[in-house]
């Protein structure tokens, strides 16, 4: 592909803040950081998504809304309703194989992701942490595969076949969980020590727009709720808190603690 074909990215100019998240499957971004991307767009923040896969191991819904054959349309469809509900301005959606994603050539997936970041030009980059939130292999391979591509995409001699210039965004975030909620909900899923923790983010102001995004865009996925052994209204108030984790930084200082994502940028 001529990566020089979609560069940049329409309307963008090099004052704006923009945020790139970067995910496996359809509805992650809703899930996971839904709230922090709703807030953030409504802030003016250029915001853009990436799902490496169009997700058709998922479920076609109870009762089923789809056949299998149909699902990848329909994620699809989802994903593009989910982005409009959450304020996501520019969404990109590759062919890997749902359930796969471990298994695809790393060296390409980098390059796909490494492009993405060069292509958007984002100040502030998100994906999961190393535990995949649940230790999904999809979820890890893309942690891996976008916490290597925060580093060639600013390597000049990284993927020059790419024709994009290099970017060095300046933080990379993993979404995470701190372990004193973990061990609070009986999650069952790793968390990361809460000092670990380095952004807490209250969406509350924006959850009606997560929940529209998770409940009535993804459809087919509704019925498989995140935190689904808490009561309805214990569940959305443990959703409504986001929780991110600094991982990498290009040209500013790291913090142990900081207010937003951009703190340290906006000045």
């Amino acid at each position: 592909m001529d990566w020089s074909s979609v560069y940049p990215l329409k309307g963008l100019l090099m004052t704006d803040r923009r945020l790139l998240g970067l995910f496996a499957h359809p509805d992650d971004e809703s899930r996971i950081a839904g709230g922090t991307l709703a807030r953030y767009a409504s802030e003016g923040v250029v915001v853009s998504l990436l799902a490496a896969t169009r997700g058709e191991e998922g479920s076609c819904g109870d009762p089923p809304l789809c056949t299998r054959g149909e699902l990848p349309q329909v994620r699809e469809a989802e994903v593009r309703e989910a982005c409009a509900v959450l304020g996501v301005q520019d969404l990109t959606i590759l062919d890997y194989p749902d359930g796969g994603l471990a298994e695809v050539d790393r060296a390409d997936l980098v390059g796909r992701l490494v492009a993405a970041i060069r292509r958007v030009r984002p100040q502030v980059v998100l994906t999961f942490g190393p535990e995949g939130r649940t230790l999904h292999p999809d979820h890890i391979a893309i942690h891996e595969a976008a916490t290597v591509a925060f580093a060639l995409a600013a390597d000049p001699a990284a993927y020059q076949e790419q024709g994009l210039p290099a970017h060095a965004a300046s933080k990379l975030y993993y979404t995470t969980l701190p372990e004193r909620l973990v061990q609070a909900i009986d999650w069952g899923y790793p968390g990361i020590p809460d000092q670990d923790v380095t952004v807490t983010i209250d969406v509350r102001p924006w959850l009606e727009q997560k929940k529209r995004a998770t409940n009535e865009a993804h459809r087919t996925q509704a019925h498989d709720q995140p935190f689904a052994n808490l009561p309805e209204d214990e569940r959305w108030e443990t959703l409504s808190i986001e929780y991110f984790h600094l991982a990498a930084t290009h040209g500013i200082e790291r913090r142990d603690r900081e207010d937003g994502l951009f703190a340290g940028i906006d000045s």
